[in-house]
């Protein structure tokens, strides 16, 4: 097999920090050799947990959003300084949901998109105990809805969850039921 040669960065330059984004302009070289600008955007890792109650439900939050109007997704959010992914996971289950769990298991690690650097932690929970959500000032209006994992699969599936990583998660977490 014959190796496919890398990108190589000639230069960067910042063309946007503010708190913990940061949008950089590269000069780049492709894998054919000619010259080209890549814009890379910098945001912290995240992690999302696709929690399963006794029953055979998932926890799914519906939360309007600035940019895409009422979402429906797994609990998830950035993980913070200094936290593990799978701390910031049982820290956005516990504020989103209200829910935490016993059991923890890494699901996936997934890249979001060609020009972002951010990585996102798939988990499963099970041995759920319920609670109050501990919403943030940024997640006013979210709630909580209890899915059997056929019809979220089924809205993974059909268009009414938007979100790419809640559908991997959810299609991830089912296959591995099966």
């Amino acid at each position: 097999m014959t190796a496919i040669p890398a990108w190589s960065q000639a230069s960067r330059t910042t063309v946007l920090e503010h708190g913990r984004l940061r949008v950089h302009e590269d000069a780049v070289v492709r894998p054919d050799g000619a010259r080209d600008t890549f814009h890379v955007v910098e945001v912290p890792d995240g992690a999302a947990t696709v929690a399963e109650d006794d029953q055979g439900r998932i926890a799914l939050v519906r939360q309007p959003t600035y940019v895409h109007g009422t979402v429906l997704t797994v609990p998830a959010g950035a993980i913070d300084p200094g936290e593990t992914p799978e701390e910031a996971a049982r820290r956005e289950l516990a504020e989103e949901a209200g829910v935490t769990a016993t059991t923890w298991r890494p699901l996936a690690e997934m890249a979001l998109m060609t020009h972002n650097v951010a990585r996102l932690h798939l988990y499963t929970a099970t041995g759920l105990t319920l609670g109050a959500q501990a919403l943030t000032p940024t997640e006013t209006g979210l709630t909580v809805e209890w899915w059997p994992v056929d019809e979220a699969v089924d809205a993974a599936m059909d268009g009414r969850i938007l979100y790419g990583a809640t559908i991997a998660a959810l299609l991830m977490h089912a296959r591995r039921r099966s």
